[in-house]
């Protein structure tokens, strides 16, 4: 069966770098630091969880074992060292960027298969659908690239100007306007 079909090989590739994104994200989540970004980056591990485990039930099903080598999730490897370092120096934006260029590397291996046309028809369906959730997710990574700690600072800033203007601003319209302006006792 493996020998009719040469892109299993191929699909296999494709089975263990899903899975390699699914750490990714995996990794990701636990190292970020908002609920926002955790809750999203945990859902693109649980999708790639599903879209691996779909090419794992389509391999299995035509009795082709999937490579399972790096099925393993997280970073087993990582120290103490690395996590306080992710921890400490987390950049969101740096960190999506890795995901998505993940997800773009992976969507040309999808494109491959799907243009060699060598597999069979549900499998190609199956493909095609995943390669335009995975289009579709990378569009959403795009959205959650800000730092949220940049954002908070610069509101914060925002907001203490804004209320040391606001005296200034308040007795500027006040003397323009004619009216009686109340001398504070010093």
């Amino acid at each position: 069966m493996e020998k009719k079909y040469t892109d299993f090989n191929k699909l296999n590739r494709l089975l263990v770098a899903s899975f390699e994104a699914e750490k990714l994200y995996y990794n990701a989540a636990q190292d970020a630091q908002t609920t926002e970004l955790k809750r999203f980056l945990n859902y693109m591990a649980v999708e790639r969880n599903r879209m691996s485990h779909d090419i794992s039930n389509e391999l299995h099903s035509r009795d082709i074992e999937p490579l399972k080598e790096d099925a393993e999730k997280g970073n087993i490897d990582r120290t103490w060292h690395e996590i306080k370092d992710a921890l400490e120096h987390f950049n969101a934006e740096v960190i999506i960027n890795q995901c998505i260029a993940r997800d773009k590397n992976n969507i040309k291996r999808y494109q491959e298969l799907i243009d060699n046309n060598a597999l069979p028809e549900p499998i190609i369906a199956m493909l095609e659908k995943q390669k335009k959730q995975l289009t579709w997710y990378a569009k959403q990574a795009e959205q959650h690239k800000v730092n949220p700690f940049k954002k908070e600072a610069a509101t914060r800033e925002e907001a203490i100007t804004e209320k040391e203007d606001a005296p200034e601003a308040e007795e500027k319209k006040n003397n323009d306007s004619g009216k009686i302006i109340n001398l504070k006792a010093m």
